[in-house]
């Protein structure tokens, strides 16, 4: 079965770990009409469309099911909201994309002395 906007928007939405209240609030829609989407009852205009879409960090090409994400997005996925929630990642991302090629090269073995010897999945 080939999955519906409502379902891309479910997905994504519940990948987030956020409530049907969370995203609507996000995107400055109705929670009962966020419903009605995700179940296909209704489907978004153009600009709602886009509103959800920022709200969740994907594409609306993304749900209306013009492509399929790679693990390269899956990765892009991860570091914006990485971006998003953590004021600290943040930070060093604005700092490294206004940094010298010597001051990455520093930074970067600053970062290596610092990291744990073990595995760690917040890396």
């Amino acid at each position: 079965m080939d999955e519906t906007l409502g379902d891309r928007i479910c997905s994504a939405r519940e990948q987030l770990g956020w409530t049907q209240e969370k995203l609507a609030e996000a995107a400055g829609i109705n929670r009962v009409t966020l419903a009605k989407y995700e179940a296909g009852r209704s489907e978004p205009g153009a600009m709602v469309l886009s509103r959800i879409a920022v709200a969740l960090g994907v594409t609306a090409d993304y749900l209306l099911g013009n492509y399929e994400p790679t693990p390269a997005d899956d990765e892009a996925w991860e570091i914006r909201e990485r971006l998003r929630r953590d004021p600290d990642y943040r930070l060093l991302f604005k700092a490294a994309r206004k940094a010298t090629p010597s001051h990455l090269r520093a930074a970067a073995a600053v970062l290596k002395e610092l990291e744990p010897e073990g595995p760690d999945d917040d890396y």
